[in-house]
Parts: structure tokens; C-alpha cells; sequence
């Protein structure tokens, strides 16, 4: 089996990490050819290399992308930069592969059309993967040169795969049909984590991972925080890891020190190797406004953390509220602050709920799993 997959220009971030993981689980486990085309050279090209999977790069752009202001001519510039692009990445990409010879194109986030394209051109089945909640969808806010985004995904023939149930009802709301989209949950890597949970001692140690924007929803932690009782601050460590994204994390380092809150919060950048460090943590926090499926939280609930994260999304397909997690009302600080509150009022019950999370992610979540249901899907693909 070929497969022939297409990622954005991004080489980090959810859907990239998505993919490269996939590709390792198939790569080690599955009669897989695979060769990945990305829109820019980045760190995904080098761990692809890493791992001795063929890759290359060609210039194609994204039919959707994050809003810019004012939106009527940030469409107008995403139309003229798709459009110009197009025919010298198709160029770029027939002259390094022969697309006619691959069983299966595979494009790994919504916001590409290259792959529908070619798959079009050679008549080949296509798979997309749907990775956000679309356009006004609420995890990010995006924009399409083409107003009406089923009408024009449907133009082409397609199977989708969802990486949520919320994904996939937000998905057939614009326009995919329904017996066209099949739901399977994203996985991770349980190898890539330090699973050895010691005994945590002293303060509880709290862990926000996520970029910094108003998406990540990193200012509603500081704000609970901020509502707890002075004598909770000294029993708590609150740490945030991420890129920085447009200057946002200065903000929010300046409401810490006005709220008087630098002793026990700190916000440092990206670290590769934060996935060896979650399990020195007992709680994982994310507060996103809409996550597509929440690949962090995951990763939290798998180290043994206890989770809380906000009701919207496909966190309530994830977290079982006060068995694996809690739940808490979006943008709801005061409710946060009690959840906080309990925990470190009753702190045994961290243990009990992040063993519970664990356990339900290796049944549910796995990479193996993921993957063993993509290659299910590429044969039921291929057997029509």
C-alpha cells in the first residue's frame, strides 16, 4: 500500500505532531509505503528525515486560514496567494514523485486543497482529515477563499476522517455528508512519555502547555488563581510552557505581576522536552475555547495527572466529569477557582482521578489504536 500524504506549511503545533506519529506507528507496525509533501521546510521535514521517511517540499498555500483584519481583503490576498502558487507546486510535486503510482492521498488538515487536486487530476481515492471545527467553528477563527466550504470540498470526491464527534457535527452542519465522514479519535504516543509517576511532595504542581493566545485561554487560569484564598497561593506552582504568539505571552506576564500572583505562577517558552517532565506534575489545565480533540489533554490524563479543562469541544468526549477530570463552564472563572479549590483542599483525590485518566486513555487513546483504524480506513478505501 502507497500512501501519498500532504501537510500544511506548519511544523509544529497538533495535526504536524498528528502525523508524524501516525507515520511512526505505521512505518513500524503496517505494510505501508509513505511519502509526505509539507508547504514550507520545517522541523517535520526533519523528523521525517530522522526516521528515514521521504519527504519533500512544494509551494502550496492553504484554501482556509486563521482570520486577518480586514477579512474582505485578507480573502482577497489568500484567493491571489492560493491561486499563483498552485500551478508550480503541482509542477514541483509530479517532477519529485509519480503521483499515478500511490494507492491513497492522504491530506492531513482541512485547510489544504492539494491533495484533493491531485487526486482529482489522477483519479486516486481521497482521504481528508479534518482536524478543527471549520469556519466560524470556535477553536480558531478562519476564513476560506470559497464561501461556501462543502459545496466546494464536495466538488471533489472525497472520504473524511473527524478527529471528534464535535469536529465531525460541526463538519456535516456546512455541508459534508454524513455517511461521508467517519469518526476516529486522535492517539498518542505512550512511548514518548515518562510514565514513572513518583511520589509528589511539597506544593501541588499545576501545568498549562499550549501556545500563547487568547485561544489557549491561558488568562482564565490567572484570573481563578487570582479569586483563590491567600493561603492556597503558598501549596500551589503553576507553570505555562508554549510558543509565543504574537507578543501575548508579555500581557500576560504583566497581569501575573499586577495581580500579585509572580510567586507561584511562571510562564517559560517551548521545551522539547517537555513530554519527559509532565509526570513531575499532579494537575494539567486546558483551558482552550474549543479544542477538535485536545491532543495535550490526552498526554495530561496519560502521565497520571488529574485534568481540568473547559466543557467545549471534544474535551467531554475525553474527560468523564469528577472520574477521569473535571469539566468546568467555559470562560467561567469562578468556577475554575472551586474546582482549584477542592483539589488542593483534598489532594489524595488528585492521585485517584489521575490513575482513573490514565488507564481510560490507554484503553481509548493510544497511537496504536489511531493507527490500527487509519490503516482499517485506507483498506475499506480501497476495497470499493
Amino acid at each position: 500500500m502507497k500512501i501519498l500524504y500532504f501537510m500544511n506549511h506548519v511544523g509544529q503545533g497538533g495535526a504536524a505532531l498528528a502525523l508524524y506519529d501516525l507515520i511512526v506507528e505505521l512505518k513500524d507496525n503496517y505494510d505501508v509505503k509513505m511519502v509526505v509533501f509539507t508547504g514550507k521546510q520545517n522541523q517535520l521535514n526533519d523528523m521525517l528525515n530522522s526516521i528515514g521517511v521521504e519527504n519533500y517540499v512544494a509551494p502550496y498555500k492553504n484554501f482556509m486560514s486563521s482570520t486577518h483584519h480586514p477579512i474582505w481583503l485578507w480573502r482577497v490576498l489568500l484567493r491571489i496567494r492560493h491561486d499563483i502558487c498552485l500551478p508550480f507546486a503541482i509542477r514541483k510535486i509530479e517532477k519529485e514523485v509519480n503521483v499515478a503510482d500511490f494507492d491513497i492521498i492522504h491530506s492531513n488538515l482541512n485547510r489544504i486543497d492539494i491533495g484533493a487536486i491531485l487526486a482529482k487530476k489522477y483519479n486516486k481515492p481521497h482521504l481528508w482529515h479534518i482536524r478543527e471545527h471549520g469556519q466560524g467553528g470556535g477553536d480558531f477563527d478562519m476564513i476560506s477563499v470559497f464561501k461556501n466550504i462543502g459545496k466546494y470540498m464536495e466538488s471533489f470526491d472525497n472520504r473524511y476522517v473527524a478527529i471528534s464527534e464535535s469536529v465531525k457535527k460541526e463538519w456535516e452542519g456546512i455541508g459534508i455528508p454524513t455517511d461521508k465522514i467517519v469518526l476516529i479519535y486522535d492517539g498518542v504516543r505512550t512511548e514518548k512519555l515518562c510514565l514513572d509517576n513518583n511520589e509528589h511532595n511539597g506544593k501541588i504542581k499545576i501545568i498549562f502547555l499550549g501556545g500563547y493566545t487568547q485561544a489557549k485561554g491561558q488568562e482564565m487560569l490567572i484570573d481563578s488563581v487570582g479569586k483563590l484564598s491567600p493561603s492556597y497561593l503558598d501549596k500551589i506552582q503553576i507553570d505555562f510552557y508554549g510558543n509565543d504568539i504574537n507578543k501575548y505571552k508579555s500581557i500576560l506576564l504583566e497581569k501575573v505581576k499586577k495581580s500579585g500572583l509572580s510567586g507561584c505562577i511562571s510562564l517559560y517558552g517551548y521545551d522539547s522536552d517537555i513530554y519527559c517532565k509532565i509526570n513531575q506534575y499532579d494537575i494539567g489545565v486546558n483551558c482552550s475555547r474549543k479544542e477538535g480533540f485536545g491532543r495535550v489533554t490526552v498526554e495530561y490524563m496519560l502521565s497520571g495527572l488529574c485534568v481540568i479543562a473547559t466543557d467545549t469541544g471534544a474535551n467531554s468526549e475525553i474527560i468523564r466529569n469528577q472520574e477521569t477530570g473535571f469539566l468546568f463552564d467555559y470562560g467561567n472563572t469562578d468556577e475554575l477557582k472551586d474546582i482549584l479549590s477542592h483539589l488542593i483542599d483534598n489532594r489524595e483525590s488528585i492521585k485517584i482521578i489521575g490513575k482513573k485518566a490514565s488507564e481510560d486513555v490507554n484503553a481509548n487513546f493510544t497511537m496504536k489504536i489511531h493507527a490500527k483504524q487509519i490503516y482499517q480506513e485506507y483498506n475499506r478505501i480501497l476495497s470499493k
